[in-house]
């Protein structure tokens, strides 16, 4: 099979969006005098609650003003409410958290006969912070509200409130569990218990005010109740960043003050309300084994030349640097100094990071490895405790000081210094928070990544997280060894399914400018047969057993795409507690001597530099994939060497390109077939729903490589790539893919795939958060070639910042030569706060692939129609 380069499309010309119908109400909400009766003694409740924090402070002279944190949770969705708290004197806008509650008389959903429907609601909560002045204003719309609409008196920018009033489910003070909720603090102050520990460790959010010197008393404020309680803040670890909302630092306390975490407890600083969040840091990433193992050692590579300026970062363990593997391949930048308390036996996983992304899968018969050296930025350092070892995050910066640190210095420099790694295209994120798995709303840590994305246009590649543990499958344990792999191989996808609720992707990956890595259970290596371990996988298009699943943000697609993490077995649990079940115990070494698993290098003891080892999870799939976007990149590069000056990609436009051509390659595959059989005979699972409900599990699928970095007789690619903004006229390209008249009125086998990336500039304060909203309208019904989508939801996949759409047909369509299918590629604003003059960079790739077994050569047809149509790009 030649390999032919892909193509690029000629400029697009310029077009207005196509329209979007707006969204349609189904919310049941009370009327207005019902909602006088449930709110009026709530509303007049907070001067009490209020009065009583003015008379909590007054005995501290340095205090500020008394305030409060005030609750408002809506049900149903409202637009920009943040404008009109704004308006509103000595009352500030803290943030729009998302919800959902059951049902009940007053809040429901309708069907569309105006039924009352059991499903869940939608709520907001919004944060709002009150001193006295602040209430009272409250106090008086609510005064407003509750007159004849006719004569209400609502100053102009305040409307809002009125139609908060109407929606409201209930207002409130905020409270301890709210500071706690979804944070992991709970759970990480449990690990403390069990490790004796005497003292905590925590981050402290503080409600961002915007307002450097009320920022810095809230700041005050809190250190003087921490140190009154026996605590101190860590020296150093305050990060002020207005870019993205957030003030924090951390805090040293005595793990008694934790002990009641209830609006009663006697510990000021817990009932602070300049404090938003707790959290823990310092959280462990990977553990590893502290028994000798015995690996691998011998393996060798063809000799390459290294050279050329980083292109992939990766923010991650440090590597052992001269492993023979390795060797003279990285640029480790350690302003930390992380290095110096490092063992070379304990560069576990930014070793094994670092070797599949300069060689892919060591298992692989002819490896591509790449000839440019990898930046290094370590941000993990050794850890031992009682649980064991292990490499974890510092407990002395916050993570999002430390990430943004690094992005800021690779791109800018630090201290006078020139930029670090100014040409990086692409971050490997192969770390999680195993104490945050996402569940509604953004972490900061996603957020941070989102802003340095869209602001450095760079391309975060951010794992999924692990989710390792045993598993007990419904299947009685005298009748597992002779039962078939496919029953139970179904029997382990009911667990999952059943259990997802417990294997949410871990922060920071519901990221949506990033492009978020599921494991597939799928490996290189060649498996011997070991007694007693069992592959519960008949499938390698299936997720992982330890993939965490999505969805992402405002029910975006997470994990976008799956790639190979290896196989993961199970053993036989020796004890079987219940034998109308069958125990399995999951291989939980981070390395093996044995395969299955991804061959990587690991680090041995010093002065060992060549070990290796078969090791598995998330972290190996995020690696292949950056691994393969440098692939890409050169491919990139040779296709631009090959174009003429006029027509060659500006390299601004790479990563988002890089973007699109990452998922471009994706299907669903077998395993659509084998998921939909179990999904949709779930309850709650309507019919038309189906297809968006295989999206958490499996994404947009696993990638075939092959289809990305080259084209053939029978499969042409075209990449397309341009900036958008808001303005009409401005708002819409249309790209014209040209029709090879050789497959016209023939039944042949056909498909058409279509990927669409950006980065979104962001409003952190409302919940949509995307400010643009790119999509391409759909291709069925395109007027040329008869195409059915098969696979994927066409309106879920328009949730993030990637849109992915495959299409198939084998009718035998009637079209001229001349003919061409139009792509057009819009843009809206979503969030509001999009400039008409904010670009929005985006990349486009589109492929039209028919049946091999057919002696058409449809390349050189559609190569030669786009010649005729090439007009220099400016």
């Amino acid at each position: 099979m030649d390999r032919k380069p892909l193509l690029i499309f000629p400029r697009p010309t310029h077009q207005s969006k196509t329209s979007k119908p707006p969204g349609r109400g189904n919310n049941h909400f009370p009327a207005k005098d019902e909602q006088i009766t449930r709110l009026d003694e709530k509303i007049t409740e907070l001067d009490r609650v209020l009065n009583n924090e003015a008379a909590y402070l007054s005995a501290n002279p340095n205090s500020l003003v008394a305030e409060m944190i005030l609750v408002l949770e809506i049900a149903g969705d409202i637009n920009n409410f943040f404008s009109a708290v704004s308006k509103t004197p000595e009352m500030e806008f803290l943030g729009e958290y998302q919800s959902e509650i059951d049902p009940d008389n007053d809040f429901y959903l309708v069907d569309k006969r105006g039924n009352p429907k059991s499903s869940k609601l939608d709520t907001r909560l919004f944060l709002t912070m009150t001193n006295q002045q602040g209430l009272r204003e409250l106090q008086r719309y609510w005064v407003e509200f509750k007159k004849a609409k006719d004569v209400q008196d609502f100053e102009r920018g305040t409307t809002k409130f009125r139609t908060i009033f109407e929606q409201l489910k209930d207002i409130r003070p905020y409270s301890i569990q709210d500071r706690l909720k979804d944070t992991g603090l709970e759970e990480y102050l449990d690990e403390m218990r069990q490790l004796h520990s005497d003292n905590v460790r925590f981050e402290i959010e503080l409600a961002f005010k915007n307002n450097s010197e009320k920022d810095e008393r809230a700041y005050s404020e809190v250190v003087q109740l921490i140190q009154a309680n026996g605590g101190e803040v860590i020296a150093g670890s305050r990060i002020y960043l207005v870019e993205i909302n957030y003030h924090a630092f951390i805090a040293n306390a005595p793990l008694a003050c934790f002990e009641n975490l209830s609006d009663s407890t006697n510990i000021s600083f817990l009932k602070s309300h300049q404090i938003l969040f707790f959290r823990p840091v310092g959280q462990s990433i990977i553990r590893f084994s502290e028994e000798v193992q015995i690996l691998n050692r011998g393996l060798t590579l063809p000799a390459i030349q290294v050279e050329g300026e980083p292109v992939v970062a990766l923010f991650d363990g440090l590597p052992l640097e001269n492993h023979v593997l390795l060797n003279g391949r990285l640029s480790i930048d350690d302003p930390e100094d992380f290095t110096r308390n490092y063992l070379a036996e304990t560069r576990v996983h930014g070793t094994s990071m670092a070797c599949l992304i300069l060689n892919g899968d060591l298992s692989h018969s002819s490896p591509e490895l790449l000839n440019r050296p990898i930046y290094v930025r370590p941000i993990m350092r050794p850890q031992i405790n009682s649980f064991g070892a292990g490499e974890s995050l510092p407990d002395d910066i916050l993570p999002v000081d430390l990430i943004h640190r690094a992005v800021v210095r690779m791109f800018e420099g630090e201290n006078g210094q020139p930029p670090a790694a100014p040409n990086v295209k692409i971050i490997n994120f192969s770390i999680g928070d195993p104490f945050r798995p996402f569940q509604t709303n953004i972490s900061t840590w996603a957020k941070l990544i989102d802003w340095l994305s869209y602001k450095y246009n760079v391309l975060f590649i951010v794992s999924a997280g692990n989710k390792v543990e045993n598993v007990e499958l419904d299947l009685p344990e005298a009748d597992f060894n002779n039962t078939a792999p496919e029953v139970i191989q179904q029997h382990m996808l009911n667990k999952i399914i059943d259990g997802n609720f417990d294997r949410k992707i871990l922060t920071p990956a519901e990221s949506i400018n990033s492009i978020t890595i599921g494991s597939s259970h799928h490996d290189l290596s060649i498996q011997g047969n070991f007694p007693n371990r069992r592959n519960l996988f008949v499938s390698s298009q299936l997720p992982s057993p330890v993939s965490r699943m999505g969805f992402g943000y405002n029910k975006s697609i997470k994990p976008d795409i799956l790639m190979p993490g290896g196989i993961k077995l199970y053993r036989k649990a020796p004890v079987q507690p219940d034998r109308s079940k069958t125990l399995l115990n999951l291989e939980v070494f981070p390395s093996l001597p044995h395969p299955p698993g991804n061959l990587v290098a690991l680090p041995g003891s010093s002065g060992i530099n060549d070990y290796t080892g078969y090791s598995c999870g998330t972290s190996n799939a995020t690696a292949l994939t950056t691994h393969l976007a440098a692939r890409l990149y050169e491919m990139l590069i040779e296709l631009n060497n090959e174009l003429e000056e006029g027509n060659r990609i500006d390299e601004k436009y790479f990563t988002v390109i890089l973007k699109s051509l990452l998922v471009h390659g994706a299907s669903w595959g077998e395993a659509q077939n084998i998921l939909e059989g179990i999904i949709r005979n779930l309850p709650g699972v309507a019919a038309n729903t189906v297809k968006k409900n295989l999206f958490p599990y499996i994404g947009y699928g696993c990638v075939d490589s092959e289809k990305i970095l080259y084209c053939t007789d029978h499969r042409v690619t075209l990449i397309g790539f341009g900036e958008l903004t808001k303005a009409d006229g401005q708002n819409a390209h249309l790209y014209s893919f040209p029709l090879p008249p050789s497959i016209a009125s023939k039944t042949i086998e056909k498909k058409l795939a279509i990927s669409l990336a950006w980065f979104t500039p962001l409003n952190f304060r409302t919940s949509k958060y995307r400010k643009a909203h790119l999509f391409f309208d759909t291709l069925e019904g395109n007027g040329h070639l008869s195409l059915k989508r098969l696979a994927f939801d066409f309106k879920a996949a328009q949730k993030g910042t990637l849109q992915h759409d495959i299409l198939t047909g084998n009718l035998a369509d009637a079209f001229i030569d001349g003919s061409v299918l139009n792509i057009k590629v819009n843009c809206r604003e979503d969030a509001s706060g999009l400039s008409k003059h904010e670009a929005i960079s985006y990349g486009l790739a589109v492929t039209l692939e028919v049946q091999e077994n057919v002696e058409t050569i449809i390349y050189e047809e559609i190569q030669t129609r786009l010649q005729q149509r090439i007009r220099p790009r400016i």
